[in-house]
């Protein structure tokens, strides 16, 4: 169930729109919902799916994450790295982008970008280990904290209710609770 969940949430991800800098002017789009229109220089929220197909074009391009920025972030987290209420607040597509940022470097023949790759994915990998332990110390106990959870990715409140109906599962068989 929860591969499943993890594949639907995969899929959905690839509708909700991200901002994006628009390099070429060059077409109109219709999206049937909505008449979506280039203009050069402009910053543009699209559909992730859609920034997949016109970035190869050269027409949009991702904002990838700096080095600061995942900086900034690694160390706000290991602040206060024991405490499981205290989750910064990182970007709803942080992981997303920290992918696209993470290829973007290491497909570069510069080293400069291999080696930031390498601190990056280190930093990231960090970010990560902190955050996990802290959701599931939440999880653990038993906090539904609509601001706590609202500082969490996608992935992670996935992660984090996967982990809650697991903890409560083994709670109800121990009660003698056989309901899932």
């Amino acid at each position: 169930m929860s591969l499943v969940r993890h594949k639907a949430l995969r899929r959905l991800l690839k509708t909700w729109k991200r901002r994006v800098q628009v390099l070429d002017d060059a077409i109109n789009l219709d999206l049937g919902v909505e008449e979506v229109k280039l203009i050069r220089g402009n910053q543009i929220e699209l559909p992730d799916w859609l920034i997949h197909v016109l970035e190869p074009g050269g027409y949009v391009s991702q904002y990838p994450l700096s080095i600061e920025e995942i900086s900034k972030y690694l160390y706000q987290e290991k602040q206060n790295a024991t405490v499981p209420a205290s989750l910064v607040q990182i970007p709803w597509d942080f992981y997303v982008r920290a992918r696209y940022t993470l290829r973007k470097l290491s497909s570069s023949q510069n080293q400069g970008d291999i080696e930031n790759s390498k601190k990056l994915s280190q930093m990231v990998e960090d970010i990560l280990r902190v955050r996990m332990r802290k959701i599931v110390q939440l999880a653990s106990l038993n906090v539904w904290d609509q601001t706590l959870i609202s500082k969490m990715t996608p992935e992670e409140i996935l992660v984090f209710q996967d982990l809650r109906r697991s903890l409560d599962a083994i709670n109800g068989d121990k009660n003698g609770d056989s309901t899932t």
